[in-house]
């Protein structure tokens, strides 16, 4: 038993990592001139040919020997050298050396500066570690390299190196950059700034972007750094270098979601988000109860139904996890993530997205429907620009091809049901017997007639059947049928009287509105075979023959 919850818990344990730091440390190409000279610029050299940018390569004795710029450097020094990497990277750490210049160089900065730029700002942004600030050490000497990890990375396309001294020097420099290329795609992401407890602070300290208020927008931070807290939050207060937890308190929300916005460089498909947060329930603190998920193109309107994602509450294990959800293969450039609150707080420490980029033709959503227009009419202020779709639209049909697909659909539905009623009709009309010619109310008796063999000739009216046994049925004619003409349709009363019937079963005894008169007096009663009848009338007893 012990085993089986010591496994259970380690499932719980471990963030979603796209990204891992620790792996993130390969050189990005200074020293082995994979960066181009075209990539690495400078405000000023003091000698282009001989210690240009170029020539800020760690380990290289090209010329000079380093990059040294025109002035001193100063503590408002403003000489740069900068290396365009052209995609966003996470660098996680960066290298100094000074000019050794085969071992005339005297030049090297005891400190530096750090600036980055990434797509979606529109300046440069001064890095600050979470120890030292702004400024980073750098060299003592000219030939020993000096190695800086930082905490955190820096996401960028863009870098540049600023030397610094409190007092003026010349200082020269050699340089280089470890990383990895972001393959996440998250450019930035914006959400409200974390709340206090207490002494504790559950700020995104590492955000790079704009912090307004308590709204943070257009950076990134702890959530997307690949470094995850420690189980027991209290640690990270304590703990020198450790990652510590972003937190939101309930009392302050009045009831709502915390919500988060992430951006990406391009529209992308998405498979799953991960969340990694704390389940301290013993300390008010406990997983979302439910998460909701849109998309959207361009950032103004999220269409769609969102995905919704319930968690199951857990108060046995204390253990932080990674909340998994599918995002079954949804499109966007932008996320939002809404999480609901299940106690006082939700501490997150990760959040990233298994996604890939797709191409296509993609539309904007708009904030507010546009106005429609005539042929003749132009909108004022507006340019002539191709509308760029999320469905290739060919022509105005396309917007009504789902209608007319269901509507062809049902038709084909409607004919296939009419043929199988008839073929059904057919069947039972060839499989059922044909109706009978005996009328409903007619005796069975009447059908049969009994054989003129041994019959004394009498009256038809009155033919006795000798015996039931020798009852011969009757038969209709076999006579072709012939379709009835018209006068059978409208028929007249006949001339002179029918003729007696033949049979004893006859239309109107069928019919049973047909009622024989009595015989007249005079007439005697047929004779019978084998036996005498005998009349009685009055007093006088009368035996026949």
């Amino acid at each position: 038993m012990k085993e089986f919850l010591a496994i259970l818990c380690l499932t719980f344990v471990g963030a979603a990592r796209s990204v891992e730091p620790s792996q993130c440390i390969a050189p990005l190409g200074m020293e082995s001139l994979a960066i181009k000279d075209e990539d690495i610029t400078a405000s000023s050299s003091f000698d282009h040919g001989n210690v240009g940018p170029h020539h800020g390569r760690v380990r290289n004795e090209i010329n000079g020997g380093a990059w040294c710029p025109q002035t001193m450097a100063t503590p408002d020094s403003k000489e740069w050298l900068e290396i365009n990497l052209h995609t966003v990277h996470m660098i996680t750490s960066t290298e100094t050396q000074g000019r050794f210049g085969n071992g005339n160089g005297v030049e090297f900065a005891e400190s530096y500066m750090l600036e980055y730029w990434r797509p979606r700002f529109n300046k440069w942004v001064r890095y600050r570690s979470k120890t030292n600030g702004e400024l980073l050490k750098g060299n003592i000497n000219t030939y020993l390299e000096y190695k800086t990890q930082l905490d955190p990375p820096i996401w960028a396309s863009k870098i540049r190196f600023i030397p610094y001294s409190s007092h003026k020097r010349t200082v020269c420099m050699r340089v280089e950059l470890y990383g990895c290329r972001w393959s996440d795609g998250i450019v930035s992401y914006s959400m409200p700034q974390g709340d206090k407890r207490g002494n504790w602070e559950f700020y995104d300290l590492a955000y790079d972007g704009h912090w307004d208020g308590e709204k943070l927008k257009y950076g990134l931070g702890q959530l997307t750094d690949g470094q995850i807290g420690p189980e027991d939050f209290k640690l990270a207060f304590h703990q020198e270098n450790s990652q510590g937890w972003v937190g939101w308190k309930n009392d302050s929300r009045e009831g709502k979601p915390i919500e988060i916005i992430f951006e990406f460089d391009k529209i992308r498909e998405f498979s799953a988000v991960h969340i990694y947060t704390n389940n301290q329930f013993t300390r008010e603190v406990q997983v979302f109860a439910e998460a909701k998920v849109m998309f959207s193109v361009g950032g103004k309107r999220y269409k769609g139904e969102p995905i919704t994602f319930d968690y199951m509450e857990d108060c046995i294990f204390e253990t932080p996890r990674n909340v998994s959800i599918k995002l079954h293969h949804r499109v966007g450039r932008f996320v939002k993530l809404q999480m609901h609150f299940a106690a006082r707080w939700i501490l997150l420490s990760e959040v990233t997205f298994d996604s890939l980029p797709v191409s296509g033709n993609f539309t904007e959503e708009e904030e507010i429907e546009e106005p429609v227009f005539q042929k003749d009419q132009v909108p004022l202020g507006t340019d002539n620009k191709n509308v760029i779709s999320a469905v290739n639209p060919s022509g105005g049909m396309g917007q009504y091809l789902g209608i007319i697909v269901g509507v062809l659909a049902v038709l084909v539905v409607f004919m296939i049901a009419i043929v199988l009623y008839i073929v059904i009709q057919q069947r039972r009309y060839k499989s059922s017997p044909r109706p009978s010619q005996v009328p409903g109310g007619c005796d069975k008796a009447a059908l049969y007639r009994e054989p003129s063999l041994g019959r004394l000739t009498s009256s038809s009216d009155y033919a006795d059947v000798r015996d039931p046994e020798y009852a011969v049925p009757l038969q209709p004619p076999q006579t072709p049928r012939t379709p009835p003409t018209l006068q059978n349709f409208f028929p007249k009363p006949p001339s002179v009287p029918p003729p007696p019937e033949k049979y004893y079963a006859a239309t109107e005894i069928c019919g049973g509105g047909f009622v024989p008169p009595p015989p007249p007096l005079s007439t005697p009663p047929p004779v019978r075979l084998g036996r005498q009848p005998r009349y009685v009338a009055n007093a006088r007893t009368y035996v026949g023959p």
